[in-house]
């Protein structure tokens, strides 16, 4: 995970054209604010307009709001399918606008933060704070290794067999689209809440 410092300020952040993701990756920023006493109300609306808004943009592939109960600590997570879907976003008039209405509401901005990649698939869940520190990579590699086992099994005994009368480029495209597929919407969000305390540890 790494901070993207560039843009005009925390909560108008634009992801920087250089950073050390490939642009037709997934990649999701994290946006970290605390609001004033009193306004959680205003705010919580606020974040349903803004993630409704995002959903219209082409390559988005989801949107969350994490808080604690109590708290007066707020992180909206956006995911889009690549880099230039969120320049987009980023970019966008309809997210200017939505901003310009926060900053009555807010006692912190605590800025915008990125995950790309596998660090992705282990945000942890229910988590509220702001660094979003991802586990140390052997874990990412074992909790991968075990999640991904049993559907390139499956797969080969399943599908492969079903597949032997088509072109060699399109059983080649099947086996990364189903199983990353299913591992980014399916598998590995499963897994990481099951094991979100091993993982945090």
């Amino acid at each position: 995970m790494s901070s993207v410092p560039s843009g005009p300020g925390p909560s108008g952040a634009r992801a920087p054209a250089g950073a050390g993701s490939r642009r037709d990756e997934p990649v999701t920023v994290l946006y970290s604010r605390r609001v004033k006493p009193g306004r959680e109300a205003d705010f919580e609306a606020w974040a349903r307009d803004i993630v409704a808004a995002a959903r219209q943009f082409p390559g988005h592939l989801g949107a969350s709001v994490l808080d604690a109960p109590g708290s007066r600590e707020y992180h909206i997570l956006f995911n889009f399918a690549d880099r230039g879907s969120l320049r987009a976003w980023l970019d966008s008039e309809e997210r200017r606008r939505l901003l310009a209405r926060v900053g009555g509401l807010l006692e912190a901005d605590r800025g915008l933060q990125q995950l790309t990649g596998l660090e992705t698939w282990f945000k942890l869940p229910g988590s509220n704070v702001p660094t979003m520190k991802p586990p140390p990579r052997w874990k990412m590699w074992l909790v991968s290794l075990v999640a991904l086992y049993p559907l390139v099994l499956l797969f080969q005994a399943l599908v492969v067999p079903r597949m032997a009368g088509l072109p060699l480029p399109l059983r080649a495209l099947l086996f990364p689209l189903v199983l990353l597929t299913l591992m980014t919407f399916v598998v590995m969000p499963a897994v990481t809440r099951l094991l979100r305390r091993w993982l945090g540890q």
